[in-house]
């Protein structure tokens, strides 16, 4: 049976992510990390695992059955989490229709009979992976995201790395 390794997620436009990328490369710098593409910078909001191919387009209708509003990430800070190894940046505060959004998709794909990964949402953007070290950066000039789609992901294992391909999008608002 054919499989995709499949997300949710909320992806800033191109000047975001390039200033993202930007920044994530310093980071990585002063921690020893490896720093996240900038075309790879994402908002994760539901991570689905591995779902069979024929059951994409089910997948597809359940998630476009609510209705949910845009929103703005303000981003203005790093975090490092320890454990994972990981440099983030973080919104603050988070607006309540991200978590409205993530509520209403978890409800939708458990409806379809999807499985998807039951840990508690922690919103993050992640830059760098594998960092020994970090010292915290609230930005001078915070990051402001205009949040009005959300998008269904693939993530595909190249030989350069992670490479992610939209398979939907679905505007908020």
């Amino acid at each position: 049976m054919d499989t995709a390794r499949l997300f949710f997620a909320i992806q800033p436009d191109n000047a975001i992510q390039a200033t993202l990328g930007d920044i994530a490369k310093h980071q990585s710098r002063q921690s020893g990390g490896r720093p996240v593409k900038p075309e790879n910078i994402h908002l994760t909001l539901l991570f689905l695992g591995q779902i069979p191919v024929d059951r994409i387009e089910i997948l597809k209708a359940a998630s476009g059955n609510f209705a949910a509003q845009a929103f703005e990430l303000t981003i203005q800070r790093t975090l490092y989490w320890k454990r994972n190894q990981i440099i983030v940046a973080s919104a603050d505060p988070c607006p309540s229709a991200l978590f409205s959004l993530e509520n209403a998709l978890k409800t939708a794909v458990h409806v379809a009979k999807f499985s998807f990964d039951e840990r508690t949402f922690k919103p993050h953007i992640t830059l760098v992976r594998k960092a020994k070290r970090h010292t915290a950066t609230d930005f001078q000039n915070p990051v402001r995201w205009q949040v009005t789609e959300l998008q269904l992901i693939q993530s595909i294992q190249t030989e350069r790395g992670m490479r992610y391909h939209t398979l939907h999008r679905w505007q908020l608002g």
